[in-house]
C-alpha cells in the first residue's frame, strides 16, 4: 500500500509540475527582442520588472493551491472545520494587490514619462503612410524644398530610411487615408498613424538609436487587403557614415560596393529566390572571419544578418535588390547562431553553426 501511495504522489507530482514547466517555457518564448533604442531600453526595464512581479505572484498563488490540495485533501466523511472570516487575511489579501498597483503605476508613469521626453532632434523625418506603403521625407529645415530628400517605397522595393546612431531622431507619422502603425519590433516601440482632419497635429514619435545595424519594420494595424506589404526597413549607422550615405542619397548614389574576400578566407554562398533562402544551414569556422557571398535574385531587397543565441544582432549587411554582395563577417565564437533577413524575417531564415 504504501508503494502505491508513493506512485501516486509522485503521479500528482508530475501532473502539477509539466504545466508549470511549460509556462515558464512558453513565459521565456514571450519575452521581447534585445531593445537597441534608449526608449526601448526604458520600456524593457518596465517590461521586466511587470514579468517578474507576475511570475511571483504566480507561483505564489499555485503554490498556495498546491499546499491546500495536498495539506486538506479529503480523507474521510468528516466536514472540516467550519471558519467564518479571518480579519488579517482579508486586509492581507486586499493590502498586498494595491501595493503591487501602486508600485507599477508609479513605475509605467516614470517610463512613460522618459519616452516622452523631448529633445531637439539631430533628424527630423515626415513619414507618409498609405495604402499599401510609406514614404520618407527628410526635413532639412531649411527654406528650400529642393534639398530635402524623399524615398517613396513600392512592393517590390520597401523604402530604407537611413539613420545615424546615438542621436535623437523625430517622426511626423502622417496618414493619407486609414489608420496605420509605425513598427520597429528591435526598437520596442510602436506609434498610430492617423489621418487627422486639417488643422490637428499628426502623431510624433522620438526615439535615438543604440547599435549600428539595419531593422526591419511595418505596419501593425490591419489596413486593407496589402497591409502585409507594408514593409520598410532602417539602416542605423555612425553620424559620419549617416551624414556620407545622406549625401549618396540626394545626389541618387548607390552604396559602394563591399571589399573582396582575402586570400584564404572562408567563403559561404547564400541565394535569396522567390522571398527564401537556397539554404536552412551554415557552416563556418569558430575565431575566424568569413564571408557570405550574398546573390538576391529576387526584384525585392533582402539582406543577412546574424544573431546569437539571445537574440542580440552579430552582424547586420546591408540591404540589396537584384545583386551580389559579399558581406565581411567578423569572427564568431563557437555556437549556433540564426540568420535571416530582417526585412522577411519570418519566411527567410536558417541556422549558421561555428565550430
Amino acid at each position: 500500500m504504501q508503494h502505491l501511495a508513493a506512485r501516486l504522489r509522485l503521479r500528482s507530482v508530475i501532473r502539477i509540475a509539466i504545466p508549470l514547466v511549460i509556462l515558464v517555457a512558453l513565459g521565456g518564448c514571450l519575452m521581447p527582442p534585445t531593445p537597441e533604442t534608449t526608449q526601448g531600453k526604458d520600456i524593457f526595464g518596465l517590461y521586466t520588472v511587470v514579468f517578474i512581479m507576475g511570475a511571483i505572484v504566480f507561483f505564489a498563488v499555485e503554490a498556495a493551491i498546491v499546499w491546500a490540495v495536498i495539506r486538506y485533501r479529503r480523507r474521510d466523511d468528516r466536514l472540516p472545520d467550519q471558519l467564518h472570516g479571518n480579519t488579517f487575511i482579508e486586509i492581507l489579501w486586499t493590502a498586498i494587490p494595491t501595493v503591487i498597483v501602486l508600485v507599477l503605476f508609479a513605475i509605467s508613469l516614470t517610463t512613460l514619462n522618459q519616452i516622452d521626453a523631448k529633445s531637439t532632434p539631430a533628424v527630423t523625418i515626415e513619414v507618409d503612410a498609405f495604402q499599401w506603403q510609406w514614404s520618407f521625407h527628410y526635413l532639412d529645415g531649411d527654406s528650400n524644398p529642393s534639398n530635402d530628400y524623399i524615398v517613396t517605397g513600392t512592393d517590390a522595393a520597401p523604402p530604407v530610411m537611413g539613420l545615424p546612431t546615438g542621436e535623437p531622431v523625430k517622426l511626423i507619422l502622417k496618414s493619407e487615408d486609414v489608420i496605420h502603425s509605425f513598427f520597429v519590433p528591435h526598437f520596442l516601440i510602436k506609434r498610430d498613424v492617423i489621418p487627422f482632419p486639417p488643422g490637428e497635429q499628426p502623431n510624433t514619435l522620438e526615439f535615438t538609436i543604440v547599435n549600428a545595424g539595419t531593422y526591419a519594420g511595418q505596419c501593425a494595424e490591419f489596413c486593407g487587403t496589402g497591409h502585409s506589404r507594408m514593409l520598410f526597413s532602417i539602416q542605423a549607422m555612425a553620424p559620419a557614415a549617416y551624414q556620407t550615405w545622406l549625401a549618396s542619397a540626394k545626389a541618387g548614389m548607390t552604396p559602394a560596393p563591399s571589399a573582396t574576400p582575402a586570400p584564404n578566407e572562408t567563403v559561404v554562398d547564400l541565394t535569396a529566390h522567390n522571398i527564401a533562402f537556397d539554404k536552412s544551414t551554415l557552416e563556418v569556422p569558430a575565431g575566424q572571419p568569413f564571408v557570405i557571398h550574398f546573390v538576391n535574385n529576387d526584384t525585392i531587397q533582402h539582406e543577412v544578418a546574424i544573431y546569437d543565441s539571445s537574440g542580440k544582432a552579430v552582424f547586420t549587411g546591408r540591404t540589396i535588390t537584384e545583386g551580389t554582395v559579399d558581406y565581411q563577417v567578423p569572427a564568431l565564437p563557437a555556437g549556433t547562431y540564426r540568420f535571416q533577413c530582417d526585412i522577411h524575417p519570418q519566411v527567410m531564415f536558417g541556422t549558421l553553426t561555428a565550430k
